[in-house]
């Protein structure tokens, strides 16, 4: 067994003495290693030795020959006048050289639709077409009456007719066009804003800096680490444990292992999934593999879950409305030939009142086609979309925007998420000896240089054996200080180890000093699955160290020696060990984060260097024997404090029946002090540790789960079983995630967010949503966003059926009373162009007002919507049905009682009886009072609860007010001053008259209040509930999972029972009920929702949407870029079933709404050796 005794810490300081005595002398040696890039001119173009052509031979297929004959990455970069250790020296003049001859790391814009294009697509409706050849067809009849026709049957008023209808069309298009135009350029900019955040690490002067994306050159050297997607085509020039992830172009979800020479080729748009490096660019932008692909490809965005259930809803209505079109022109003209013949009447006249029923007819299908329902969901989308970014979140797929509303659990990190990120060494062990944060530096070096040097009395032994332990620390660590965009100089990285940092340099041990003058042979990355992060550091004596840190309890698991008071090597006996277990657990009550440090000597030749390695070491990934046998060193306690407005959101949540549970890395008792501080962990409430919880069977699941608030010590594994079974159960998961090992549960979850400030790229590439600060708070009002949306467009289809029922149920009863009665024509109350008006109010206006209305305080009061919720509901039903009888009453009443209460006037130019089957005067009235009906019912309907108090915040939104005012403004217009054309009075209306339809209109509102008092309508549930289908969630067995390692770590630091804590109490389930085999198959999931109501029946007559939304197009294109590089390369495995196939590239096909990263702020790391360092899991 390897042993380390005091003569070994000996060497180490006196090694970490010479180290210190040389650094001067390095850093002077390494600030005159510089490389002069000449500047280049048009004319040095054809100086560079390696065109774009040859660099791509290299990538696609890989060719390691013909890297080889470049003389490897030294003959590269000589080739592209770069150097591999300073990477670019760049002036303007070398940069604008190297885009001229390699291009820029951009790809072309998918082209924007001008507003000629929006408007020929929205003028292509089918609906639309047939009225302008009915109108057509009205022109022509026009003209023979205005010219040909006999001297006493001439009529100018067809032409008007005509002409109403075409403006009218020409309106509804142009407001469609608009609409989407606006559209367009809200999620451009949205898409745009994502860009303007990515970023990445390069070397470039020989300094660390950060750059955009967009600004990575050929030749330029990126610092890889674990979680990136890369920016573009490379080789690996430096690495340790490098591997990546290559699906996106393989489609088989399998690590490659990277080495200097066989396979050094980074592509981009694949991902590091282990491992630190740095890659030389190749090949950017368009010339790169993944940018070659994504350019070839532009594909249409699929429809969201919400608009495709609307898409059924509208189909279903437009089927509807033109069965009831067709039995309306069959019972006309029935009624027309048969019961009333036309027998006075010849042949032109009667020619004239069949078209004129096609156009009502036709007017009828325009109106009740509810063309605003995908208008509302793009506007309501749109709108969200925009201001989520004001409240940080990024939306990159909307779907997640509708779904987060209807969230049942919340399954959220802790660090930066309920905390604050802001982390600091508050409390400490170190060789024995406790110190508190205030006792930095001054003290804290006193206290320990005198206990070590109490038994050797040399002080100087003392200092250099503090030195080397701060020297462990600063090397075996990957933040960093870099310069960012702004030129300032900030630490990136883990905030843990940032912590660590920042303590070792207020003792005066600068992390730089020590990295500069170190060599690391070996890193092994932190993971989750391990719970630490080692290195080994070359002494300039025969020994080489380990340098390990991690969760406490682990680390001081694996050790069996320590280092006490005296600075000596002594054995871990059951009394120190429990000491210290003593130490982490009141650390941990008290909310610290623990993280133990420990250290091993080793041989020179013990272990394998990495530049060393051939393809038969390549699946060896020990390569740091750090399992055993180390010496404990001490643990650090870090507090990050609780986010001040944690509480109150969690409260929010619960309150909106959102259960929020906690899953964390860090121990039981620190989680449980966070949870209880946010509020998370209630007195009945389960917390569990994620080794025990991966084990219990599915009846043990389903017990636990629905009282699971805490997941403690858990890896990425647990946190995506956690989510499978609360789908399973029927939930709606959201997810937070920061890890790159997080892309599963992102991608399982309903929704996933990713952390904008500290999470990794791959997590960022997985997620639905851009958590850009951080904040659990920032969570929450996604929720309010959604549940807006959602109710945005039940607000709009409340309103929509309501007129779609009234116009059509009053449309039909007043034209088969004037066809049998009356004038006996075949004509309505209301004219084709009045249902077109009205029409044009419904699809625009109204949907803009209901989609654009900002959240209610009551969003949050309520319980999310179920899976198997119809968007209809039984109260929504009440207020249709019950307003649109109103509505029908009330003008109904007004057409039979009309001319009686009003008076006929003497003089009627425009003919209104035989057009509408009123006088002028009631047709005006009727036509004004419908319209007021549908200004306050739009009023009504901004409520579709039993909330009364429909004008709360009526008067913040202005945008509601002013589209108010342009219909009442656009409808005063049409009465007073367009009779002619409406077959109203052409005089107008009398004041009494407008107050009458004001007032009629009004009842609107007292009406809804009355409905909201009274009870639903008894219905059946069947009505508003979808079938259950039966998609498998992938079962606890089903996901491969490591137990043996985890059972051989957790051996060494807890016994077998599985503790299962209840709030503040503590209770063991019986082991024996805890399986150690395979969990039993889990049942099947929760379906996604079919939509069922009382439209469900009816089948579905087109299929038509009316735009795609930018921001998903993206996602398309990858998707078709992942199969086409597949299929190209051979790679496609014909068994992969398309779910599989899916699944498997599902996560790294998510890399091109900006194909170099959306969005990012990187994590900052060591500029020598790069990792995704989480102690923070």
């Amino acid at each position: 067994m390897p042993s380390a005794n005091n003569n070994d810490l000996a060497a180490a300081q006196a090694a970490t003495a010479a180290s210190s005595s040389n650094n001067t002398n390095n850093n002077n040696n390494s600030s005159k290693e510089t490389i002069i890039v000449r500047p280049s001119t048009d004319a040095d173009t054809a100086s560079f030795a390696v065109k774009p052509e040859t660099l791509l031979q290299l990538i696609d297929p890989k060719n390691p020959a013909l890297y080889a004959d470049m003389g490897l990455a030294d003959g590269l970069a000589r080739m592209l006048k770069t150097d591999l250790v300073h990477g670019l020296t760049v002036a303007k003049t070398d940069k604008d050289f190297r885009r001229a001859a390699f291009g820029n790391n951009t790809l072309p814009e998918t082209e924007l639709k001008s507003f000629w294009e929006f408007l020929w697509i929205a003028f292509n409706d089918k609906t639309l077409i047939v009225l302008c050849i009915a109108a057509a067809f009205k022109i022509a009849i026009g003209v023979y009456k205005a010219a040909f026709a006999p001297a006493g049957k001439r009529d100018f008023l067809g032409l008007i007719d005509a002409a109403a209808i075409i403006v009218a069309v020409l309106v509804v298009v142009l407001v469609d066009a608009v609409s989407n135009i606006r559209k367009q350029s809200q999620f451009r900019a949205l898409s745009d804003f994502a860009k303007s955040l990515s970023e990445f690490r390069v070397v470039r002067n020989g300094e660390t800096v950060q750059i955009a994306t967009s600004d990575i050159l050929t030749g330029d050297i990126c610092l890889l680490q674990t979680g990136d997607v890369i920016p573009a085509d490379g080789v690996l020039v430096q690495g340790f444990s490098v591997q990546a992830d290559e699906s996106t172009l393989t489609g088989e979800p399998i690590s490659i292992e990277k080495d200097l020479v066989k396979d050094p080729f980074m592509l981009s748009g694949t991902k590091v999934v282990n491992g630190v490096g740095r890659m030389l660019v190749i090949a950017t932008g368009v010339n790169s593999l993944n940018g070659r692909s994504l350019a070839a490809l532009d594909v249409e965005a699929e429809a969201t879950p919400l608009q495709q259930k609307l898409g059924k809803i509208a189909d279903g209505i437009a089927t509807f409305a033109i069965y009831g079109a067709v039995t309306i022109v069959a019972v006309l003209l029935t009624t027309y030939f048969v019961v009333t013949p036309p027998s006075t009447r010849d042949s032109f006249e009667i020619s004239q009142d069949i078209i004129s029923v096609f156009i009502l007819a036709v007017a009828i299908v325009v109106m009740v086609v509810p063309e605003g329902l995908p208008l509302a969901v793009t506007l309501s989308l749109a709108s969200a979309t925009v201001k989520m970014l004001k409240d940080n979140n990024l939306v990159r797929h909307l779907s997640a925007c509708e779904t987060m509303g209807n969230a049942t659990t919340i399954c959220s990190d802790k660090t930066g998420t309920l905390t604050m990120n802001q982390m600091t060494v508050v409390q400490g062990v170190i060789c024995q000896t406790a110190f508190e944060h205030k006792d930095i530096p001054a003290a804290f070096k006193d206290n320990v240089i005198a206990s070590l040097s109490s038994a050797s009395k040399d002080k100087s032994l003392a200092e250099r054996l503090l030195a080397f332990i701060a020297l462990t620390l600063n090397v075996n660590s990957t933040a960093e200080e870099t310069i960012g965009t702004d030129g300032e100089s900030v630490f990136r990285g883990s905030k843990t180890e940032v912590a660590v940092l920042n303590m070792t340099r207020l003792l005066g041990f600068d992390y730089q000093n020590d990295r500069h003058a170190s060599e690391l042979t070996a890193i092994e990355p932190f993971s989750s699955e391990r719970k630490r992060m080692s290195c080994i550091v070359r002494s300039a004596t025969t020994k080489d160290w380990i340098c390990a840190k991690g969760a406490s309890e682990i680390i001081l698991g694996i050790c069996d020696r320590y280092i006490d008071a005296n600075g000596r090597v002594q054995p871990m006996t059951a009394e120190v060990r429990a000491q210290n277990e003593k130490t982490i657990d009141a650390f941990a009550n008290n909310a610290l984060r623990t993280i133990g440090i420990a250290i091993r000597p080793l041989p020179h030749d013990h272990h394998v260097h990495i530049e060393d390695k051939t393809d038969g070491d390549a699946g060896d990934r020990d390569l740091i024997p750090d399992g055993s046998h180390l010496v404990f060193v001490g643990l650090v306690g870090i507090l990050d404090p609780l986010r001040p407005e944690v509480p109150d959101a969690v409260a929010s949540c619960q309150k909106a029946g959102i259960v929020v549970r906690m899953v964390t890395g860090d121990n039981l008792a620190t989680a449980k002090a966070i949870a209880r501080g946010c509020g998370i962990l209630s007195a009945d409430g389960l917390a569990m540790e994620g080794p025990h919880f991966r084990t219990l069977t599915q009846d043990q699941m389903d017990e636990i789960l629905p009282r699971l608030q805490v997941l403690a010590r858990s890896s990425p594994l647990d946190k995506q079983i956690l989510v499978n079974n609360l789908k399973r159960l029927g939930e709606t998961v959201a997810v937070t995630g920061d890890g790159t090992n997080d892309a599963p549960a992102l991608t399982a979850a309903d929704v996933g967010f990713a952390m904008g400030i500290a999470g990794t790229e791959v997590a960022k590439e997985a997620s639905d949503i851009v958590l850009m600060d951080d904040n659990f708070a920032s969570l929450v009002k996604a929720v309010v966003w959604g549940r807006c949306v959602y109710d945005s467009i039940r607000k709009f289809l409340q309103f929509q059926l309501t007129v779609n029922v009234a116009a059509v149920a009053i449309t039909i009863v007043t034209a088969l009373y004037t066809t049998t009665n009356g004038p006996k024509t075949m004509v309505s109350v209301l004219s084709a162009v009045q249902l077109l008006w009205i029409n044009l109010i419904i699809n625009a206006f109204a949907a803009l007002a209901l989609a654009t209305d900002p959240p209610g305080p009551g969003l949050l009061d309520r319980k999310p919507a179920s899976r198997t919720q119809s968007i209809v509901s039984p109260k929504m039903v009440k207020m249709i049905v019950c307003q649109a009888l109103f509505q029908i009453a009330v003008i109904l009443t007004l057409f039979f009682n009309g001319s009686k209460w009003f008076g006929a006037p003497e003089n009627d130019p425009t003919n209104s009886i035989k057009r509408t089957g009123a006088d002028a005067v009631t047709a005006a009235i009727i036509f004004n009072t419908f319209v007021f009906l549908q200004v306050f019912n739009l009023v009504s309907s901004r409520s579709i609860t039993d909330d009364i108090n429909v004008v709360r915040n009526f008067f913040s939104n202005r945008l509601f007010i002013a589209i108010m005012a342009i219909m009442v403004v656009s409808q005063t217009i049409m009465i007073q001053f367009a009779g002619v054309v409406f077959k109203t009075d052409p005089a107008g209306l009398s004041a009494a008259h407008w107050g009458l339809c004001i007032a009629l209109g009004f009842c609107s509102l007292p009406v809804g209040v009355v409905l909201r008092l009274l009870p639903d309508i008894p219905l059946p549930e069947s009505w508003f509930q979808s079938a259950p289908a039966a998609p498998a969630v992938p079962r606890v067995s089903d996901v491969s999972v490591d137990a043996d390692a985890d059972a051989r770590a957790d051996a060494k630091i807890a016994d077998a029972k599985v503790a299962v804590t209840a709030g503040d109490s503590s209770a063991t389930l019986d082991p024996a009920a805890v399986s150690a085999s395979a969990p039993s198959a889990a049942s099947a999931s929760a379906p996604p929702v079919r939509f069922t109501s009382f439209f469900g029946s009816i089948r579905a007559a087109r299929a038509d949407q009316s735009m795609r939304l930018l921001m998903d197009r993206n996602q398309i294109r990858r998707e078709r870029a992942v199969q086409a590089r597949a299929s190209r390369h051979g790679h496609r495995n014909p068994f992969m079933s398309r779910s599989n196939a899916a699944a498997a590239t599902a996560a790294a096909a998510a890399a091109a709404a900006n194909p170099m990263g959306v969005p990012i702020q990187r994590v900052g790391t060591n500029a020598s050796v790069r990792t995704q360092s989480t102690v923070d899991q």
